[in-house]
């Protein structure tokens, strides 16, 4: 039976296959997010390659009026072309392609990275209800190119809606003590294995947690280990853009394999008082409320824990707490040696440490302007990297 929905998903459908990735254009241009979705890829990225290669392989790239062979690329291939010694590469403009009747836009765009060196992004484009076939698209490529699966992250403020692939975030590159992170990956074991057990017991099966700390101490980065471990979306909800319609739309496409990021929760309330639009009972009813979905996990975060109300981060909503901080003796060596993993002066470096606050964030910008382990330790001046009060 048809709903009142139909005829306008059928007319714009029959819009899309008509005129494909013009249309897909227009809707992301003139800020329609609500109809489209889109992807973006940049060349470093592995299925950037096999996206064109893909394309190559079906016939598709007779769709494109220019081809570019690129036999010295500046940025090296992640994967060799099965089929061709050199990158095939579409000029700017659409393509389409259709993939388990939805109907998806391929367009290749320049990003200035320098003034002397531009970046190459496809952006793969549908409407909103073809996602599921445009991210299933994706995975096909990984199986059968045998790639590692990126870190989907999905963006969602307002009437904005952008999802986005990155490289998946390591649990050895973390910049937190053993035992903290120890103690949260095991309970996340142990949530993910107790869905008979919550059910039994009669107790809603999902969890949430508060990550505290001040700045730059990993909190963001954590998160996308989490949802890389567990090969889980991630969805990062931006509160400042919404109001209460706006979060209960975001929520609704919340799935069982979803973590969800509220970061920054003290920016968006004062105490229970709304800086924003979205009120203080809209939030803790979508926490765990009867729209709360089973299977996700919830993780706020803040800088400001003492500025939290106490209703938002009880048991229920926010089920463990686990503060990160600046550097540790343990912490610096082991970035230390994540940058220079053939060196052996990483715990002579840590000794250096004393009780400078350094954050984890001003610790890696540092590394990342050495060239070798001996000029970082020769050059290190905690003193000048450490958190002005």
């Amino acid at each position: 039976m048809f709903n009142s929905l139909d005829p306008v998903l059928l007319f714009l459908g029959g819009l899309v296959l008509r005129y494909g990735g013009e249309l897909l254009n227009l809707i992301t241009q003139f800020g329609l997010q609500r109809l489209a979705c889109q992807v973006t890829i940049a060349e470093t990225n592995p299925i950037y390659s096999a996206i064109c290669w893909e394309l190559e392989r079906t016939g598709k790239v007779y769709d494109f009026s220019e081809l570019i062979y690129t036999h010295a690329p500046l940025v090296t291939p992640a994967i060799e072309s099965p089929t061709l010694k050199t990158r095939l590469q579409p000029r700017s403009g659409w393509i389409g392609l259709g993939y388990q009747g939805a109907y998806i836009g391929i367009h290749r765009h320049d990003l200035k990275v320098t003034d002397l060196q531009n970046t190459q992004l496809l952006t793969l484009a549908t409407l909103r209800w073809w996602q599921p076939q445009m991210l299933s698209w994706l995975d096909a490529l990984e199986t059968n190119y045998n790639l590692e699966a990126p870190l989907i992250v999905r963006l969602i403020g307002g009437t904005i809606s952008i999802v986005r692939t990155q490289t998946k975030r390591r649990r050895e590159t973390l910049a937190i003590d053993t035992l903290t992170e120890t103690e949260l990956f095991q309970d996340l074991d142990r949530f993910l294995k107790s869905r008979d057990l919550y059910r039994q017991r009669g107790i809603p099966w999902r969890r949430g947690y508060l990550l505290y700390g001040p700045p730059g101490t990993g909190k963001s980065s954590l998160i996308q280990a989490i949802a890389s471990h567990y090969d889980r979306q991630l969805v990062s909800l931006s509160l400042t853009d919404m109001d209460d319609s706006a979060l209960l739309r975001a929520w609704s496409e919340i799935t069982a394999t979803s973590i969800v990021a509220l970061e920054d929760i003290d920016s968006v309330f004062s105490g229970r008082k709304p800086l924003g639009e979205l009120s203080f009972s809209a939030l803790l009813n979508t926490l765990d409320g009867a729209g709360a979905v089973e299977g996700s996990m919830t993780i706020l975060t803040t800088n400001h824990r003492e500025q939290l109300d106490p209703a938002l981060i009880r048991p229920g909503r926010c089920d463990r707490e686990f503060e990160l901080g600046y550097l540790s003796a343990e912490t610096c060596a082991k970035m230390f040696t994540c940058f220079f993993p053939d060196s052996q002066l990483a715990v002579a470096v840590s000794h250096k440490l004393g009780s400078y606050q350094v954050s984890p964030a001003a610790w890696q910008n540092y590394l990342q302007c050495q060239d070798n382990a001996e000029a970082a330790i020769t050059n290190c001046d905690f003193a000048k990297l450490q958190v002005l009060n």
